[in-house]
This record gives C-alpha cells, sequence and structure tokens, in this order.
C-alpha cells in the first residue's frame, strides 16, 4: 500500500506571508511553536574545567552511531557555547533527571537563588566536566563539525560514559515534566 502524506487545511493555514526569515509564506513563530510539539529530554552540554567550564542546557541531542560511539549536539551559531565549541576538542553532555529542572533552568539563563551546580572532572580527559547525579553522562571528543544554518551540529566520539537509574526530565510545548521511571 502507497501513502502520500498531504496536507491538512490547518497546515495550509498556518502559512501566512511576510515570514519572519524572508521566505514568502513561511512564519517562523509558529514554526517553533510546531517544532516545540516534539518532546524531548533535557541535556546540559559543558566544555573546559575549573575556572574555565561553560555550559549550557539543550535539547537538540541525539545517538549519532554505535559503532562508533557518537553523539551529536546542535548549537546556535549566536551562542557563547558555539564559539567555546569551535576551538575546543571535546565536550560533555548530562542528561538531565527530573529532579534537576533547576539545572536546566539555571544553564538556560535563569539564574536559580542558593543554587550551587556540582560538577565532576573525568579522568583522563581534564577538559570535561559532568553535571553529577544527571541521568546519564557522556565525555566526548569531537570528531567533526557540521554547519547547519543558524546551528552547527557539533559530533562527539563518546570516550566515556555513566548511567543512572532516576526518570527523565522531560521539554514539551515550552514545560517540564516527566515520565514515569520504567519498571524493572
Amino acid at each position: 500500500m502507497n501513502a502520500r502524506l498531504l496536507p491538512s487545511r490547518d497546515a495550509c493555514a498556518d502559512v501566512e506571508p511576510g515570514a519572519d526569515d524572508g521566505t514568502p509564506g513561511f512564519d517562523e513563530r509558529r514554526f517553533r511553536h510546531a517544532l516545540g510539539r516534539f518532546a524531548t529530554g533535557v541535556v546540559v552540554i559543558s566544555a573546559g574545567s575549573g575556572a574555565t567550564l561553560h555550559a549550557m542546557t539543550a535539547n537538540a541531542f541525539m545517538s549519532g552511531s554505535l559503532k562508533p560511539p557518537l553523539v551529536v549536539v546542535s548549537v546556535g551559531t549566536r551562542a557563547r557555547m558555539h564559539e567555546r565549541l569551535m576551538r575546543a576538542t571535546s565536550f560533555g553532555v548530562s542528561v538531565l533527571s527530573n529532579e534537576q529542572e533547576p539545572h536546566s533552568r539555571h544553564f538556560a539563563g535563569e539564574l536559580q537563588s542558593s543554587f550551587a551546580p556540582r560538577f565532576a572532572s573525568v579522568e583522563g580527559m581534564p577538559e570535561v566536566a559532568l553535571l553529577e547525579h544527571a541521568l546519564a553522562r557522556f565525555a566526548t571528543r569531537i570528531v567533526d563539525r557540521h554547519p547547519c544554518g543558524d546551528h552547527t551540529l557539533f559530533v562527539g566520539e563518546v570516550r566515556l560514559f555513566s548511567l543512572g537509574e532516576q526518570a527523565p526530565l522531560v521539554f514539551f510545548a515550552g514545560r517540564y515534566g516527566s515520565v514515569a521511571h520504567p519498571a524493572g
């Protein structure tokens, strides 16, 4: 059976003239809202350690490959983290648990009062630090960078990782949530 995806009447109604990006009929604001309908996990990307540590919240993270073990993060070219990753040889990714919403808010620019995030250094990788108590943590060596519109995709080969058992922090339609921890 052949199937075709046809635009719905609603989809056509969403296209408005005078787009933010200069493309006739493309509404960038509504496009962002449509992308927000994809539920994602939340990560903190980190580069450097000690006094040079810089971290940011992101939800553009994915597995790139199992063999070799690769992960990918997408960072906007205007973000301070972008410049750091362009010069860096490695980065860290800490997948946040449902108890780490303050971490997400803090590294997204909403400083949390009396909040002191704790990072752990990674043995053998002096330029990587990862958040303590994260659901999963990945220490990577940058193996590739790909321009992608107003972002760059940074590909990291996973050198070390750890895995926790908490429930994940989820982001959907501009709000935080969680899902039940899977049994067993």
